[in-house]
């Protein structure tokens, strides 16, 4: 039997999907949604889905889908991290620290967008990848469109999904003060905060966030 970690760095796509699969440990994808969401080629995706469930990273998942018209979903073929790989947790950490997931670099994407009032990172960026969010940012003059090309040339460079929440800072200070379950999920847990203008770790404090 070939050792499993002798298949695995391959090529540019095969990294981009460990990532994927490695940063979203308990997700199940189809296989169109992971050859879009990790921004692959179909062809590319089906070789390297191949090659990584042959190593035993991944592996195959009975999934029921629902079909537009249809009473009852679909039964179909999808992907998930394999938790009883034995190189798991080493290939995360490696696979982590060799990726630009960082504060720096996404701060760098973000300031395309405009001026930041307020950059909070958990989930990915934390190494907590079960968390919802991984990006929690505000802007007095906020474009969504502007801000979502920026996240987009991250997800391009680093290869995986960047899951964020963007809004005005009016917004953001109103839901911090209403205790929301948006930010309460995000301050509650395992975050950084880059950049506070505003003053959202006062508000943060004055209530029963832990920070």
């Amino acid at each position: 039997m070939a050792d499993p970690l002798s298949i695995l760095f391959g090529s540019t796509a095969r990294v981009k999907l460990l990532r994927f699969f490695l940063f979203n440990p308990s997700k199940e994808f189809l296989f169109d949604d992971i050859s879009r969401r990790a921004k692959l080629v179909r062809r590319t995706a089906r070789t390297e889905i191949s090659a990584l469930e042959k190593a035993g990273v991944i592996k195959q998942k009975t999934m029921y889908i629902e079909v537009e018209g249809k009473s009852k979903k679909m039964k179909a073929v999808g992907y998930v991290l394999n938790k009883d790989f034995q190189e798991l947790q080493a290939l995360q950490t490696f696979l982590f620290e060799t990726a630009p997931i960082d504060g720096k670099n996404l701060l760098k994407h973000l300031r395309q967008a405009g001026v930041l009032d307020f950059v909070g990172i958990a989930g990915v960026f934390v190494r907590d990848f079960e968390q919802r969010l991984d990006v929690l940012l505000s802007m007095k003059k906020f474009s969504q469109s502007k801000v979502e090309k920026a996240i987009r040339s991250l997800e391009a460079e680093v290869g995986i999904e960047i899951r964020f929440a963007a809004m005005s800072s009016e917004d953001l200070m109103y839901r911090v003060g209403m205790y929301d379950k948006l930010t309460r999920d995000f301050f509650d847990y395992n975050h950084q905060v880059l950049v506070d203008k505003i003053g959202v770790k006062d508000e943060v404090t004055s209530h029963t966030y832990r920070m």
